[in-house]
């Protein structure tokens, strides 16, 4: 079972302020590259990691940001969101028995899965299982993707209709992770800046 993150912090919109995203920035190619099939092995395998930065959120009628840190350990995953969304603070924790969210202020909200949780609440879905591997530069397994390699690293995937563009990535312990990435589909685009990831063995 898969982790939502976006999912939740749509819900939780209101009336954030932006966050200051450049829309184009060259993916920086000075990093020693293992070939891509060896990368990928590497990231699929990679089951525990933190990740610490920025989320933005831009549709035709909003712009919102948050800080992020989201901890994944298999299959459970704790995620926080702070700043101008956030009024106190969110904090968001499952796995594959469900999901918690708890806003500061309010009463806990629990559902089963995160698509059932943004199905109720919005009416439409997300690709939340998707985004797990997304955020760390693979296609999600299962179905078909289209890539585009820049230096032995992903520089597009295009998967269920979604757009995704990688814009920068660093190096942590051996690992080539994204350091900016957009995910894009119609009018809404959202970017994750990573200002520090960290494996877990």
């Amino acid at each position: 079972m898969f982790r939502s993150l976006f999912v939740l912090f749509i819900i939780l919109l209101s009336g954030c302020s932006a966050l200051n995203l450049t829309p184009t920035e060259e993916v920086d190619t000075a990093l020693n590259q293992r070939p891509w099939q060896q990368q990928q092995a590497m990231i699929l395998a990679a089951e525990r990691w933190r990740l610490k930065g920025k989320i933005g959120i831009r549709t035709a009628t909003d712009n919102s940001s948050a800080s992020l840190y989201w901890q994944q350990l298999q299959q459970h995953y704790e995620i926080e969101l702070t700043g101008p969304l956030g009024q106190g603070g969110a904090r968001i924790e499952g796995n594959g028995a469900g999901i918690t969210i708890d806003v500061a202020g309010e009463k806990p909200i629990w559902a089963p899965s995160p698509e059932l949780l943004m199905e109720q609440t919005l009416g439409w879905q997300f690709p939340v299982r998707e985004l797990l591997y997304w955020v760390k530069g693979v296609p999600a397994p299962g179905t078909p993707f289209e890539l585009s390699l820049s230096q032995e690293l992903p520089e597009k995937i295009t998967q269920n209709n979604w757009q995704i563009n990688y814009l920068r990535f660093t190096e942590q312990s051996g690992y080539q992770l994204p350091g900016k990435l957009t995910i894009n589909r119609d009018d809404l685009r959202i970017t994750i800046v990573a200002k520090e990831w960290q494996i877990l063995h």
